[in-house]
């Protein structure tokens, strides 16, 4: 019966994206895991950034 609630609560729309589109919870998640990735990967390339600028110099 827990598997069925975890599924439920998955599907469950929690809201809609800039197109109207319905979201659900686990759209969601997955869309806060790729944004904290991508956050992360911004942070590295900065750190690249810099670190090649002061390489050059």
């Amino acid at each position: 019966m827990q598997t069925v609630t975890s599924w439920v609560k998955k599907a469950q729309i929690i809201g809609t994206d800039v197109n109207g589109q319905p979201v659900t919870r686990a759209q969601f998640n997955a869309m806060q895991k790729e944004v904290a990735r991508l956050k992360e990967e911004n942070e590295i390339l900065k750190i690249a950034a810099v670190l090649l600028g002061e390489h050059r110099k």
